[in-house]
C-alpha cells in the first residue's frame, strides 16, 4: 500500500546500503523508485525482488523498483537518498541536477572526501544543489544487520527540523530509529574518520590479536584522534561521543561485514595494496580519507600519530608487527 502523503522517494544507488535503506522505506508503506548504473541488478531488483549482488538473502518489498533512469529518479522524487561511493557524487548527479524539484530534500548517505577538491561528500551534495536543503545521515548501520531486522539506531543532522521529520517519517520502524543532530559536519566526520581506524583493528585481528583490553585501549585512542580532527574542521566534539563517533566506529571496527576491517587484515598478512585492490575491485573509502586527513592535519598543525602509522603500515614503511608494538609503547605509555 503506498502512502500519499509524502513525496515519492527516490535512491540512487543501489548497492549494500542503498538498497537495506530502500528496502526500509518501501516496507513502511511508501514508493520507492531507486537508480543503478548495473542493469543487471536492476533487472533482479524488478523481476525477482532480490540483490543477490550487494544485499543477497533479502527479499525485498515490491514497493521497491529500479531503474537505469537516472534522470527520472532526480526529477519525481519529493525525497531523494544518496548512496553513492563518495567518488561518484560528482559525475552522476552534476549531469541531473538541474531536474531536482524546487521542493526536494537530498538526504546523502555517503562517507567520503575528494582528494581533488577537499570537500566531504556533504559538501559536494550541497554545493551541486545549494538551493535545496539538504541532510546528513550516519551512524552505526550495517545493512546487512539492520535489512534483517536487528536493532539499529542512526543520526540524522540539518538546519530544519522539519526535514528531519519529513525523513524520519518514512524511516522509523520498530527496529530502526532516527536521531536529530544540528551538526551535520561532525555527524559525516564520524562517519568519514571511523573508517580509518577501522583498517587498523583489521591489522591487528589479522595477527590474531583479540585481547578485549588491547581493542578497547586502541578504539579509545582511535576516537580521541578522530574528536581531535574533527573539532579542527569545525565540527563539535560531543557529536563524536555518541553515535555518528563512537556508535559507528565501534560498528565498522568490530563488523565482519566491513571492508575497511577488511583491508586491515589482508595487508597484516603480507598482501600489496595492487593485490587488495584486485582482490575486493576497489579500495576502501578509509584508504582515501587517510591520504586526505593526513593532508589536512598536516596543514593545521593536528597531530594524528595513530593515523599516521596506519599510512607507514599500508605503504610498507612499517611492518604490521612493529606497527602493534609501536602501539602499545608510543601511545599507551605516553
Amino acid at each position: 500500500m503506498s502512502n500519499h502523503s509524502i513525496p515519492r522517494v527516490g535512491l540512487v544507488g543501489l548497492g549494500n546500503l542503498g538498497s537495506a535503506i530502500g528496502n526500509l522505506i518501501a516496507n513502511n508503506g511508501y514508493d520507492v523508485i531507486g537508480w543503478e548504473y548495473n542493469s543487471a541488478v536492476v533487472d533482479e531488483i524488478n523481476r525477482r525482488h532480490n540483490n543477490s549482488r550487494y544485499l543477497a538473502g533479502v527479499e525485498l518489498h515490491p514497493n521497491l523498483a529500479a531503474t537505469t533512469d537516472l534522470a527520472e529518479v532526480v526529477s519525481t522524487s519529493g525525497l531523494l537518498f544518496v548512496a553513492l561511493p563518495s567518488a561518484f557524487i560528482l559525475s552522476t548527479l552534476k549531469p541531473v541536477r538541474h531536474l531536482a524539484p524546487a521542493d526536494a530534500i537530498l538526504i546523502n548517505m555517503a562517507k567520503g572526501i575528494d582528494g581533488a577538491t577537499g570537500l566531504t561528500s556533504f559538501q559536494t551534495l550541497t554545493s551541486l544543489f545549494p538551493q535545496h536543503r539538504c541532510v546528513m545521515l550516519s551512524g552505526p548501520s550495517i545493512a546487512n544487520e539492520f535489512a534483517r531486522g536487528m536493532p539499529t539506531i542512526v543520526v540524522l543532522a540539518g538546519q530544519q527540523i522539519t526535514d528531519l521529520v519529513q525523513v524520519a517519517r518514512v524511516m522509523d520502524t520498530s527496529h530502526f530509529r532516527t536521531r536529530f543532530s544540528h551538526d551535520a559536519m561532525g555527524v559525516e566526520l564520524g562517519g568519514l574518520l571511523k573508517n580509518i581506524y577501522a583498517i587498523g583493528l583489521g591489522i591487528f585481528d589479522g595477527r590474531q590479536i583479540d585481547s578485549v583490553n588491547f581493542r578497547s585501549v586502541y578504539l579509545t585512542i582511535a576516537l580521541e584522534e578522530m574528536t581531535k580532527i574533527g573539532v579542527a574542521l569545525g565540527a563539535e566534539a560531543e557529536t563524536f561521543a555518541y553515535l555518528p563517533g563512537m556508535g559507528d566506529l565501534l560498528a565498522t571496527s568490530l563488523s565482519p561485514h566491513s571492508h575497511n576491517r577488511h583491508l586491515g587484515e589482508r595487508l597484516s598478512q603480507g598482501r600489496s595494496l595492487d593485490a587488495i585492490r584486485e582482490e575486493m575491485g576497489v579500495l576502501p573509502e578509509g584508504f582515501n580519507t587517510l591520504r586526505i586527513m593526513l593532508n589536512i592535519a598536516e596543514k593545521m598543525h593536528v597531530s594524528l600519530p595513530l593515523a599516521r602509522a596506519l599510512w607507514d603500515v599500508i605503504h610498507g614503511r612499517l611492518e604490521a608487527e612493529q606497527f602493534i608494538f609501536a602501539f602499545i609503547r608510543d601511545f599507551v605509555e605516553d
